[in-house]
């Protein structure tokens, strides 16, 4: 093993060994919308590009899973699954962070997980998730491990694999390790992540913010509330694209006036962006900064029965009568909800970056255009890549998107494993 000190966390957008992917354990989210085929979507587009290695909880979702992507058109033969019982769906977030030197050699940055800031990270479904990284790491051949004491999750992490993160300071400091000052917050990451700099976002959009946090919106005279989310992830409005390009949500003066989760977003990113204005890489180099719409925003009716309506009612909320903002406990009744609607949600993966749309026969058309704009820009910033629109409304009502459901893990180069 070489010397600690040269090892890097890879940018996503050089080249990778492999993505991997949690298949669910339930196909629908709520009625209509199965979020099982997003996955399988995913999996098809990246068949060709990279080893796909998709992680079943047990030999029944394994069979299921198969004739799922086969019935998509995914040749099965190319596909590596593995078998570990994983608490949830979203790799992205406690998968295998792994870094690497010039040499080829590999170690794992493994952090600690409680469920987005909701569990005790000792609980049956935080204890799963905590242990899938070393597990998933062993995998790929990947047996050194650097422990970090900190609470933290893949979404909210950026690297340009150049010895730069970026994350959002409410996040990993507030929300995830409060017990800590912001000092020994990045003095650890920088520890276990082998960094040069840290670039601090204050905070993220407003409707990644804890589900049960209150009601997002008014709309025609109607609650709407957060479908789920990953309270509060840098990869949902902010990411690296190469070394010195960064990709950051925008919000229009006209969208404002609108919603108030739009104003209350335009603060917070226009805060980003006079944050990364002034920021530099580590040898003092300003970053190209590139603006990304946010999606238009569209609510789906979840009922009594439903996946994400009976989460709401019992696994989150029995034991709470209102939500934080004082709002009456939405016990047991059809809820009005915004999935978590990002274009920033991307995957980018060798030859191919994926990328998340909305529209579907019937909506308004401004869906369809807004959905366009954001494929323009990631062409714009990947003009050597092909752009895939994938579908994830589905997945957005579980509260994640494409980058969530995903985990690159990188060439290792000459020396292999």
């Amino acid at each position: 093993m070489s010397n600690e000190a040269t090892f890097r966390v890879p940018g996503e957008f050089e080249h990778q060994e492999a993505c991997l992917l949690s298949w669910p354990q339930f196909p629908y989210v709520m009625e209509g919308q199965n979020y099982e085929n997003v996955f399988a979507q995913i999996v098809k587009a990246l068949q060709d590009e990279t080893q796909v290695v998709v992680n079943c909880v047990s030999q029944e979702i394994l069979l299921h899973c198969k004739g799922v992507l086969t019935s998509a058109g995914v040749d099965v033969d190319k596909i590596r699954f593995t078998m570990y019982p994983d608490g949830s769906s979203w790799c992205r977030d406690y998968g295998p962070d792994i870094m690497v030197d010039d040499e080829g050699h590999v170690q794992l940055a493994n952090f600690r997980f409680n469920m987005y800031g909701q569990d005790d990270e000792n609980s049956e479904v935080a204890f799963k998730c905590g242990n899938y990284a070393p597990h998933l790491a062993l995998e790929f051949g990947c047996k050194h491990i650097v422990n970090s004491t900190l609470i933290s999750e893949g979404g909210d992490k950026e690297f340009n694999g150049q010895g730069v993160m970026m994350a959002l300071r409410d996040t990993e400091w507030t929300k995830r390790n409060g017990d800590r000052t912001l000092e020994e917050v990045e003095e650890d990451f920088k520890r276990t992540c082998n960094l040069k700099k840290i670039i601090w976002l204050d905070k993220g959009v407003y409707d990644d913010e804890l589900t049960t946090s209150g009601v997002l919106d008014v709309v025609d005279g109607e609650n709407v509330f957060r479908s789920s989310s990953a309270n509060g992830h840098i990869d949902e409005m902010c990411r690296c694209v190469d070394p010195h390009t960064i990709v950051l949500d925008e919000v229009s003066t006209g969208e404002v006036a609108a919603l108030n989760s739009a104003r209350i977003s335009k603060e917070r990113l226009d805060a980003c962006y006079e944050v990364l204005k002034n920021a530099t890489d580590a040898d003092g180099n300003p970053f190209k900064i590139v603006r990304m719409p946010v999606p238009v925003p569209f609510y789906v009716t979840s009922k009594p029965g439903d996946w994400i309506c009976d989460t709401w009612s019992h696994r989150y909320l029995d034991d709470k009568d209102e939500l934080d903002d004082g709002t009456p406990m939405p016990h047991g009744v059809p809820m009005k909800m915004q999935p978590a609607l990002s274009y920033c949600n991307f995957l980018i993966m060798n030859n191919v970056v994926l990328a998340q749309s909305y529209w579907q026969e019937g909506m308004p058309e401004e869906i369809k255009e807004r959905d366009a704009q954001a494929v323009a820009v990631l062409q714009s910033v990947f003009p050597d890549r092909k752009v895939v629109a994938i579908n994830t409304t589905a997945l957005n009502i579980r509260g994640g998107g494409i980058h969530c459901a995903t985990k690159q893990i990188p060439a290792f180069g000459k020396a292999g494993r």
